[in-house]
């Protein structure tokens, strides 16, 4: 499968590829610095729970503006607005919010996951 059908497949499932690869400034450096990324992220997402679990939100807003910030750089825009909402709540220790909508960022951290496994399968 070429670059061309692989960045397809991206766009087909809601990702912003053309502006993750602009950020990345081309396809092959996008593609190693995702699968850091994509590495990464089951133990991102461990840290995360856990300082939702402990109700530590100075550093849940860290890693959940990580996690935005990483999102939006590859065009997964939806997980980076669920974390950027996560991040505001939890600056603002609002931990009702968060608890109360973990399970969607969780979601959208997956969908992202499986994504990029399917990606990186082409």
């Amino acid at each position: 499968m070429t670059s061309e059908e692989k960045i397809e497949f991206l766009k087909r499932n809601g990702v912003d590829a053309d502006t993750g690869i602009a950020n990345m400034m081309d396809v092959d450096t996008y593609n190693d610095i995702m699968s850091d990324f994509y590495e990464a992220l089951p133990e991102d997402l461990k840290k995360i729970d856990g300082f939702k679990q402990s109700g530590d939100m100075p550093n849940y807003a860290i890693l959940v503006h990580a996690l935005k910030s990483n999102a939006r750089s590859f065009g997964f825009n939806k997980l980076g607005e669920i974390a950027y909402q996560h991040e505001m709540a939890s600056k603002a220790n609002d931990v009702n919010f968060v608890n109360e909508h973990y399970a969607e960022l969780l979601n959208a951290a997956k969908e992202v996951y499986g994504i990029i496994t399917q990606y990186k399968a082409l």
